[in-house]
């Protein structure tokens, strides 16, 4: 056995020679015998990761046999690849409910069951050609099992290494202990590094397809075809094509039910571009979900002020979907007002800040209450001063219609009309 720092049996006076630092690149196995008489150290890895060696021998001509018998002992051993691994678990059905502890109190309970261990080799023993190894688990038990001949070497090189054992409970006990054939074995941080991984991926699905299913429900009620003189809700089927803009710009929760809005809005004004199409959809999503606005809510008042239509003007000058003022885009600071991006951010803007101005005292932040809605929407239309000054929504005709007209689409929207 070679050890570092260690003289080889046999060894008499040693002459020291010039040391050689020789990298180790992993050549063929030979079985030679070591030449006597000399000294070998082996140093960690340098700075590129390579484990290296220094030999000294007084006798050159076997310089390279005693270089040969140190990469022997010292190679690394090679554990079953982690795919490998995780295939086989797959294949035998192992349960990860099953532990050592319920195995030993009962083992006749799991017969033919596979099983997973994961601890560290804290020794070994060898008869012959077998070669038994202590496993400590992380169930701070201890138990000897027969290492496989495919994994000895990685066994005798494990030191307190963390390992991933794959074990089979046999029918047969020999006295008080648990019979457990070893499957396979090979080394933990991989294995646990695809466990995260794949945990990670099943979350994520898990809670795509929470918000999908939450978010449907929701968009049965809030989808409806609109008609010449009548409105109506109407069910649809879940699921559709998501653009690119969507996937990049909004979260899991409104790309579920983007397809439902983009085909609304599409209703709504059958004149838009695949483009603007796509763009209002995701404006009004994205910036209903950013100023925290029930998405509804910004399509009834789009409907109400331009149908949708990006290009459309007021006789007062009001701009756009939202129809902003030019007062107001300029207090909002935003670039082109007839831009769905633009006009969309400034029109749920505005809605917020005057859902928050009319907002009853000791009211739920998350609740809205129709009285602040309606005072909202006046305001949108007529101004704040006007709902001041009357004291509730203004007595004008347009903005009577324009909050009944909004009111009455988001209540039909949020299956109550």
């Amino acid at each position: 056995m070679v050890e570092s720092g260690r003289l080889l049996s046999g060894c008499g006076g040693v002459k020291l020679l010039p040391r050689v630092r020789i990298p180790i690149s992993p050549p063929p196995l030979l079985h030679l015998c070591p030449p006597a008489h000399c000294y070998i150290h082996l140093f960690p890895p340098d700075a590129s990761g390579r484990k290296a060696l220094f030999i000294m021998t007084p006798r050159l001509t076997f310089k390279w046999l005693a270089i040969l018998l140190l990469v022997m002992c010292v190679l690394p051993a090679q554990s079953m690849p982690a795919e490998q691994y995780l295939k086989l678990r797959r294949q035998k059905s192992y349960d990860p409910r099953i532990s050592l502890s319920a195995v030993q109190q009962d083992s006749s309970l799991f017969n033919g069951k596979v099983m997973e261990l994961k601890g560290y080799v804290s020794g070994t023993v060898s008869r012959d050609l077998n070669v038994s190894f202590l496993l400590v688990t992380d169930e701070e038990s201890s138990i000897l099992l027969n290492a496989p001949v495919d994994d000895v070497q990685l066994v005798r090189s494990a030191n307190r290494q963390m390992l991933r054992v794959l074990v089979k409970v046999s029918p047969a006990i020999t006295g008080n202990t648990v019979p457990l054939e070893v499957l396979a074995l090979t080394e933990d941080f991989e294995i646990t590094d695809r466990e995260k991984s794949a945990a990670e991926q099943e979350a994520l699905a898990a809670k795509r397809a929470a918000a999908i299913k939450v978010q449907q429900d929701l968009a049965r009620k809030a989808v409806q075809t609109r008609s010449p003189g009548a409105e109506r809700v109407v069910p649809i089927k879940p699921g559709g094509a998501i653009s690119d803009m969507a996937r990049r710009y909004l979260s899991l929760e409104a790309q579920a039910i983007y397809p439902q809005y983009r085909g609304f809005i599409q209703n709504c004004n059958r004149h838009l571009t695949s483009k603007d199409l796509d763009t209002i959809t995701v404006s009004v999503l994205h910036f209903s979900q950013r100023f925290k606005v029930d998405p509804r809510l910004v399509i009834s008042l789009i409907i109400a002020e331009s149908d949708f239509d990006p290009k459309s003007t007021s006789h007062a000058g009001a701009m756009g979907l939202g129809q902003l003022m030019p007062d107001e885009v300029q207090a909002l600071k935003l670039g082109n007002p007839y831009d769905p991006v633009w006009n969309i951010k400034g029109a749920v803007d505005l809605l917020k800040g005057k859902l928050d101005r009319y907002k009853q005292p000791g009211g739920s932040k998350e609740e809205l209450t129709w009285r602040q809605i309606e005072l909202a929407l006046a305001a949108y239309n007529a101004g704040p001063g006007a709902v001041r000054k009357y004291g509730g929504v203004p007595p004008y005709k347009e903005t009577q219609n324009y909050v009944k007209r909004v009111i009455r689409t988001y209540k039909s929207l949020c299956g109550q009309g």
